[in-house]
């Protein structure tokens, strides 16, 4: 279990440096509360209203679950949000007008599938709704949302957004950054972390800017931002520098603020700028709720512990969310401790639950050359089948908000295990990491449907479809099992039904 632990020591969303925020944010919670989406409400009317209507999607395959084989029919009618038939066509014809109702008919393009809809079993979701009123500065945009790692990703991308963006905010808010692989921008200007903090120093900009690192405790701050840092602790005696000189001298031998100075950062930050986070917040959570629908999740696994969290989502949760929302937290059983498997990195020990466990597949696709080029090179990354092996239930994890949120993203590179980040002078085959551990095409995709039901006590009632059932079920514009491994991630959702 020491790779936990070593994943735990780098920046994950339990640091105490988004306790803080969180507590921040706190104290302007009661407007936020209001804020609740009229939008949404309009939304769920207008499915209510569908609900009286029998719907009868037929004319390709209907995925109902993905088990040690892949069980589909011909035809798959609904009604009143719940499946009421499903196999060959003049079954389930037969079965609506003998109970008196009438249909209507969608037809499958001949590429269509239906598939259970799919699960995201691990996420911090009102962190990563504060988050996402930052700008990523990472290699997927600055939202996060592009599905491929940027090719031109270096530290010149990331300079040339600090200044777009600067002419693009409000004179008066601080630029707030996060995701920055800074391992990824290794090149001959840039040695380590040391670097980027001296070339963001460059910037000519007047206005505060914090970037904070992706995988560990760092916020890359120019001098706009470190001149308030130091005032407020000459402000507040915290004599830990001799002088002003001693205190940027001592930030650039770490490469930034690093650990808990972080929290240096929620003293100096603007009340207005809090303000606006916060204001924001229940219309981020559902936007975040909006494109994990978007990529086909219908149901979602959240770890938020934080009070403040946890009221912003009982808040939420009065009016009915986008998607179904999992306390994954109440199902938790931190059993690291009788765990007899190797787990190479995890996300937290949190992704444990009995004998299953959510990896973050995206660590082998963006990490994997880095993981193989440390100490760690002995050791096995995401041990997806050994894992299997031993009986273990295995689930796929995005990574959000880092990561991509993307499931077909993630079965995708669970069966191809390629090093998206390894030199193009690697080959195809060579790019491949560990080729024994990647999953077949069905067990991604049990892995991102009924596996990750499994990790958070849903199943039967969620990553499959019955009759009798809830119709939480996907229109896929291709079928996954079929097409190309690369072509995986880039399958479109047509249609995601959420009841």
């Amino acid at each position: 279990m020491n790779d936990i632990q070593h994943k735990q020591q780098g920046f994950s969303l339990d640091h105490l440096f988004f306790d803080g925020l969180l507590d921040k944010l706190g104290d302007y919670l009661p407007k936020a509360l209001t804020a609740i989406s009229s939008d949404n409400y309009k939304d769920l009317c207008a499915q209510s209203c569908q609900h009286q209507l029998v719907h009868i999607i037929h004319g390709g395959r209907v995925y109902s679950d993905f088990d040690e084989q892949a069980h589909y029919e011909d035809a798959m009618a609904v009604y009143n949000g719940k499946v009421l038939a499903l196999g060959p066509l003049d079954e389930v014809r037969h079965r609506v007008y003998q109970m008196g109702f009438r249909a209507t008919y969608y037809r499958l393009k001949s590429s269509e599938v239906v598939t259970p809809g799919f699960i995201e079993p691990h996420c911090h979701l009102v962190t990563s709704a504060v988050l996402q009123q930052l700008f990523h500065f990472g290699p997927f945009g600055f939202y996060c949302r592009t599905d491929k790692f940027m090719t031109d990703y270096n530290m010149s991308y990331v300079l040339r957004s600090v200044l777009y963006l600067d002419k693009a905010i409000n004179d008066t808010q601080w630029l707030l950054g996060y995701g920055l692989y800074s391992n990824f921008l290794m090149s001959d200007d840039v040695l380590d972390t040391h670097d980027v903090h001296k070339l963001l120093q460059t910037l000519s900009i007047s206005r505060p800017v914090i970037i904070f690192d992706a995988q560990q405790p760092l916020a890359f701050a120019n001098q706009a931002a470190l001149e308030q840092v130091y005032k407020y602790l000459v402000l507040n005696h915290v004599g830990l520098f001799k002088s002003k000189q001693d205190f940027f001298t001592t930030i650039a031998e770490q490469g930034g603020l690093k650990g808990e100075q972080l929290l240096w950062i929620l003293e100096v930050l603007p009340v207005r700028q809090f303000q606006q986070l916060s204001t924001a917040l229940i219309q981020n959570i559902d936007d975040v709720l909006i494109h994990a629908k978007n990529q086909g999740i219908t149901h979602l696994g959240y770890v938020d512990s934080h009070p403040v969290a946890l009221s912003l989502l009982s808040a939420y949760s009065q009016q009915t969310p986008r998607v179904h929302l999992i306390n994954a937290m109440t199902t938790w059983i931190n059993a690291s401790c009788q765990c007899g498997f190797e787990l190479g990195v995890t996300d937290s020990s949190k992704s444990i639950i009995d004998n299953s466990i959510a990896l973050n597949i995206g660590d082998v696709g963006y990490l994997g050359f880095e993981w193989v080029q440390s100490y760690h090179g002995g050791q096995t990354l995401q041990p997806c089948q050994s894992l299997l092996k031993q009986g273990v239930n295995v689930c796929l994890q995005s990574g959000f908000p880092m990561l991509p949120l993307s499931p077909l993203k993630n079965a995708q590179q669970a069966t191809s295990r390629e090093m998206e980040y390894a030199p193009h002078c690697y080959t195809a085959n060579e790019r491949i990491l560990d080729k024994k551990q990647r999953f077949t095409r069905l067990q991604s995709l049990r892995s991102i449907s009924s596996a990750a039901a499994s990790h958070l006590k849903i199943y039967p009632q969620a990553g499959r479809l019955f009759v009798g059932g809830r119709a939480n079920y996907l229109v896929l514009s291709n079928d996954p099992l079929l097409c190309s491994d690369c072509d995986m991630r880039h399958i479109q959702v047509m249609h995601s039904s959420v009841n």
